[in-house]
């Protein structure tokens, strides 16, 4: 050793890597342990972020690549565009070129692939064939190219869509558009220029002509792609086709639409990442007890490299790079399976965000191609790397201080320094003060930041109370009699409690670990369930149909009131007139822009709803303030919209409708959590005669006192109007099977979040065994004195055990009453202001509980195994130095 620290100032790394390598090799199970912890938090948080940006750059390459080289869009909503404005548009300066555009969503019925959703896109093909990266695969046959786009029934299929289906060229496809069912036929496979994978593969192509016709958009378009000069001002030439087009119809540059869907699902999304961040944090204070064990087990070889004149800076980089090697291994090892882990994210998100928010068309199985270890591994790397770097500097400070006079000197150098629990008792009570003075700060934008910063706060000053507590526990010790002394059961929980309490700065680490995972589980927990209670009793006080008539997809996340989705007007005369039903309502939903945010319209009979159904005011009864609402030719919001845009009751809200600007009185704010975005609801006739849509999204069933529901809803399933054989039967919904769905929606939704919870929980355990795998290390000669005087196994495991409870116990008294604070903060501040909705807190005991019961039995589950080797470790080694 002597002759390679004389070599120090020529060879400082290679002098490191003997140094370091001896310890990685020499506590195998503790590194390995440590990696896995890291590793575990890096996973977690590259699987989150790896799928959020995969599911809108998925989004965002869909509507790239299909926009081209456009620069513009013309679009009017979900209701479409009169396909006579594109002759306005081309007629615009600046504009080059412009293009019609239809982009729906159909449904495959037949086959292998019942069900599948295909994303049917209409152009001109002749157009988009010379200037397009795309072309059509050449069938031999073929002698009449131009016959083959421009046939009726005539569908070009992407390469990836046409294997996953399984058709090839010439293939019939019998699919569903809306309430009908068509025939269509692949008349080509779609191949990309550049031989790259693209948002083609995914998609079916039709002349826009017969796309109008197979979907039902006769003289209608979904947009109009723009093409501008480029010399000229994008901008100018925006303002300048804005004046020329009708009031409702926008015009924007395409990015905006996936700048739309990012703003809508950014809280969510920025919420999911927080809580990843948690295993990042619990594997933090892993690496710091490591470091901590490291640093006092290595005091004496500290003092000697001080003695033989090693300065401070060089010990303190000796444990940092320690800790930076294992936070590369992790950061690898957690790269490479939050790879695997976002495939399923991504799926996950898709299906948790069309719920939600939008229907997005991106591919859901994009991380099975697109995610790879490779892409993401630089990020978990420095993840891993920063974090263990973060997680040792405390104790790598600590190693740089030592006293090499003290530290080589007999005695136990760890027993000289005192901990200063109290003086980090009143800072932990300053972050708290800290935590409640930042919850009252507003949001940036609708991001809570400052609700964020309060949430690190709270868990930092719990975890600076945790040596304090700790050292409580000896005064728990000095409450036994003597008696106690006689019966070896309690000497053995005596001694437990004195080495719990001997080391209060390393145990309040793990201590604080298991606190901040807990804290976590308990406040998302009581978080969810509240919001659950309160969705559960919304629903029953606002879902009153008793059936509800829509079209067939409208439970599976197809519920946009777009044109192909719509149900004929003329049903509700035919509805009424069964016997049994006593009302037939009129719900019409679409989504409209404000302002630059995205709201849901929804129309309906209002004065029917007073009388049979009713919403959830602010303040005022439901009927008298829908009746208001109808006789002023107003509208009331919910409580989302109302606070997002700044509207109070008796304020007026600026509406862009069909016939040009409009301004409604607010006449009412209801709680709803149906909608994330916001909504506005008005009288149908107001509708009708503002938009001129006849069309219905679905119709709620009211049935008489006294009928059989369960017969009425056969009977309408069997009695409304055909339009031929290709009509497919309305989907007839009871109110509980409704009620059911909304739940299951919302449970998705947080599926994710409880997984994220028990990877946090996971690291917290794996900080418990750490500690005590290296407290059985440390005390052998301890254990084998004990079994020399006459200690049987199963008293030295219980000795370990008893050690676990206690510090399990802390960590459940702190995690949770951190996760009832928490929780507060969660449903008042963090949801409230991301996403506006007003949640009734409710507290179950059993949640509680169960909380306190996962830390025990964890605790004891993590010490198993360094209870068992205590208990089997050799005698004669033991003592060898007695």
């Amino acid at each position: 050793m002597l002759k390679h620290l004389r070599r120090f100032a020529l060879a400082p790394l290679s002098l490191l890597w003997l140094i370091t390598r001896a310890h990685f090799f020499q506590r195998p199970l503790r590194t390995v342990l440590t990696i896995t912890g890291v590793a575990l938090g890096v996973s977690a948080s590259v699987a989150v972020r790896t799928a959020n940006v995969e599911v809108l750059r998925g989004f965002e390459d869909a509507v790239l690549t299909v926009a081209g080289p456009a620069t513009l869009e013309v679009v009017g909503g979900e209701l479409g565009l009169d396909e006579s404005i594109i002759t306005m548009v081309r007629g615009a300066p600046g504009v080059v070129a412009a293009r019609p555009v239809i982009e729906q969503g159909v449904r495959v019925v037949a086959g292998v692939h019942e069900s599948e959703a295909l994303v049917v896109m209409g152009f001109d093909l002749l157009d988009e064939a010379e200037q397009g990266t795309w072309h059509v695969a050449s069938d031999p046959g073929d002698d009449s190219p131009f016959d083959r786009y421009l046939s009726p029934d005539a569908m070009f299929l992407g390469r990836r869509i046409a294997d996953e289906l399984g058709v090839t060229v010439g293939s019939p496809l019998t699919l569903q558009v809306g309430m009908r069912i068509v025939q269509a036929r692949v008349a080509g496979i779609i191949e990309e220029k550049t031989g790259v994978a693209s948002a083609w593969d995914r998609l079916a192509v039709m002349d826009i002509a017969a796309a109008q016709t197979l979907l039902g958009m006769v003289g209608r378009l979904d947009r109009i792609a723009v093409i501008t000069e480029r010399d000229r001002s994008i901008e100018e030439i925006r303002q300048g086709l804005a004046v020329m087009v009708p009031a409702s119809v926008m015009v924007r540059r395409p990015s905006q639409r996936t700048a739309q869907v990012e703003h809508m699902v950014r809280s969510f999304q920025l919420n999911i990442t927080m809580l990843s961040a948690v295993g990042l944090l619990v594997g933090m204070f892993l690496i710091y007890n490591t470091v901590s064990f490291a640093v006092a087990q290595r005091r004496r070889e500290i003092g000697i490299f001080r003695a033989l004149g090693m300065s401070e800076r060089s010990v303190c980089w000796i444990f940092l790079c320690e800790a930076a090697v294992m936070g590369l291994v992790g950061g690898l090892c957690g790269s490479a399976l939050g790879a695997g882990l976002a495939h399923g994210l991504v799926a996950l998100l898709n299906r948790t965000i069309s719920d939600l928010y939008v229907p997005l068309t991106a591919d859901h199985d994009a991380g099975l191609n697109g995610i790879s270890w490779v892409d993401h591994s630089g990020g978990g790397i420095l993840l891993g790397i920063v974090v263990s770097a973060v997680g040792a500097l405390g104790p790598s400070l600590d190693a740089s201080r030592t006293v090499a006079v003290r530290a080589l000197a007999p005695g136990d150098y760890e027993s000289a320094q005192r901990l200063r629990a109290q003086p980090l008792a009143w800072a932990g009570g300053l972050l708290l003060v800290a935590a409640g003075a930042s919850a009252f700060v507003r949001p940036i934008g609708t991001l809570p930041v400052f609700g964020y910063l309060s949430m690190l706060a709270l868990l930092a000053g719990l975890s600076c109370f945790a040596p304090l507590l700790i050292q409580g526990l000896q005064g728990l010790r000095g409450k036994n009699g003597t008696g106690d002394s006689l019966k070896l059961g309690r000497v053995v929980r005596r001694m437990a409690l004195e080495h719990a309490a001997r080391n209060p700065g390393r145990n309040a680490v793990t201590v604080s670990a298991l606190m901040v995972g807990l804290a976590i589980m308990v406040g998302v927990v009581v978080m969810i369930r509240s919001f659950r209670h309160t969705v559960e009793i919304w629903v029953s006080e606002t879902v009153m149909a008793d059936l509800v008539v829509a079209p067939s997809t409208w439970l599976r996340g197809q519920q946009s009131g777009s044109l192909g989705r719509t149900l004929p007007a003329e049903w509700e005369k035919a509805i009424a007139s069964l016997d049994g039903v006593a009302a037939v309502d009129t719900y019409r939903d679409l989504r409209v822009e404000i302002d630059g945010h995205a709201f849901s319209l929804v129309s309906r009979n209002l004065i029917l709803h007073a009388e049979r159904s009713r919403y959830l005011f602010r303040s005022g009864d439901s009927p008298a303030v829908l009746r208001r609402v109808v006789e002023s030719d107003g509208v009331a919001v919910s409580e989302v919209l109302a606070d997002r845009l700044g509207v109070r009751e008796g304020e007026a809200l600026t509406i862009i409708t069909p016939s040009g600007e409009r301004r409604f009185a607010v006449l009412g704010v209801f709680y709803d959590y149906a909608t994330d975005g916001g909504k506005i609801v008005m009288d149908r006739g107001l509708y009708r005669q503002l938009w001129g849509d006849a069309g219905v999204t679905v119709f709620p069933v009211y049935a008489q006192p006294g009928a059989d529901v369960q017969s009425l809803r056969k009977t309408l399933a069997h009695a409304l109007p055909r339009t031929g054989l290709a009509e497919v039967p309305p989907a007839v919904i009871s109110n509980g099977e409704l009620r059911q769905e909304i739940l299951e929606i919302f449970d998705r939704t947080f599926a994710l979040t409880y997984a994220l919870e028990v990877i946090a929980v996971v690291i917290a355990v794996l900080g418990i065994v750490n500690t005590l795998v290296t407290s059985v290390m440390e005390r052998r000669r301890e254990f084998a004195t004990l079994r020399a005087i006459g200690a049987s196994e199963g008293q030295v495991k219980q000795l370990v055990l008893w050690e676990a409870v206690y510090l399990g116990a802390l960590g459940a008294l702190l995690g949770v009453a951190g996760g009832v604070v928490l929780a507060v903060l969660l449903i008042t501040v963090i949801n409230k202001q991301s996403f506006g909705w007003t949640i009734q807190p409710t507290f179950p005991v059993s949640v509680l509980g169960e909380a306190v019961a996962l830390a025990l039995l964890a605790a004891l589950c993590a010490a198993y195994w360094p209870a068992s080797r205590a208990a089997k470790q050799s005698l004669v080694e033991g003592l060898r130095y007695e």
